[in-house]
């Protein structure tokens, strides 16, 4: 018989203590994923801990000058939040992308990243708006880039004993524009066989800063490395240029979702619509 023991602590205190206490500790934020793995590996014994009685991982608000968003934050609320739709709106494009409706329902935005695909839908506007995720364990809080993050397919930073809190977001200058593509099998419901999300600040029509980050083209989310050089550049001269070395900065494989040579073709493409969309 499996042996599931169900803890439901109220605060964070309390939860960092027992996932540094209990052994095979798993996190229930939202269940969409936890749950499908447990059935697919014939039902793991586990300690299970409930979140979703922690208000603090719930939050959406300003501090510090930046976005906060806590771990707990379902995909639906991101989705109608005002602040994320003037400030951030890609990334509320991208959450409303994540499965079905019932599915945003439950799913959390701290889940998407705690999973580690390298399909998760907001993990890249995340990291294209230069989130930040801030830690917590018994010792205290500790916060990384988002980007360093993810060490592989299913694998985080995260040390025994800590959690994720939320993410924490610096506002975008005046003349910031973002895009965001996803392409699957099936519109809506199915994992990403190419995303890209495009976040561009544009100065009299030249580029003032840009950064592309790739999913599902690589074993974690690829923040395209070298574009500084673009900087300067009118936007429609570069672009062409710039979806060119997003490609090859590209590791994708073939899978069922598609051969790596359809991805790469995609990464292009969708590298060069954002960017022409991003001019407009």
């Amino acid at each position: 018989m499996n042996n599931i023991t169900y803890h439901a602590p109220k605060t964070i205190a309390e939860a960092v203590s027992l996932l540094s206490e209990v052994q095979e500790a798993r996190i229930l934020a939202g269940g969409t994923d936890l749950i499908a793995k447990w059935k697919k590996s014939h039902f793991f014994d586990m300690n299970l801990v409930d979140i979703r009685n922690i208000g603090e991982l719930s939050v959406i608000e300003e501090r510090e000058g930046r976005l906060f968003i806590g771990a707990g934050v379902t995909m639906d609320r991101v989705c109608e939040n005002p602040a994320i739709n003037e400030k951030f709106p890609i990334l509320a494009e991208a959450a409303s992308k994540v499965g079905s409706v019932q599915i945003r329902n439950l799913a959390t935005i701290g889940g998407n990243s705690c999973n580690a695909a390298p399909s998760a839908d907001t993990v890249l506007p995340l990291i294209a708006y230069g989130a930040d995720v801030c830690i917590v364990s018994k010792s205290g809080e500790r916060r990384c880039a988002l980007k360093d993050f993810f060490k592989g397919p299913g694998k985080t930073a995260l040390e025994k004993g800590e959690m994720l809190k939320g993410f924490s977001l610096p506002y975008p200058a005046h003349g910031t524009v973002g895009m965001f593509v996803k392409h699957s099998r099936r519109p809506g419901m199915d994992l990403a066989t190419v995303g890209v999300a495009t976040v561009v600040r544009l100065d009299a029509g030249k580029i003032a800063g840009i950064h592309v980050v790739l999913g599902a083209v690589g074993p974690v989310p690829i923040d395209v490395e070298g574009l500084d050089v673009f900087v300067g550049k009118e936007m429609g001269a570069a672009s062409e240029k710039i979806a060119g070395v997003c490609t090859d900065a590209a590791k994708p494989i073939t899978d069922v979702r598609g051969s790596k040579e359809y991805r790469s073709e995609m990464v292009r493409r969708s590298v060069a619509l954002c960017l022409e969309g991003s001019s407009k």
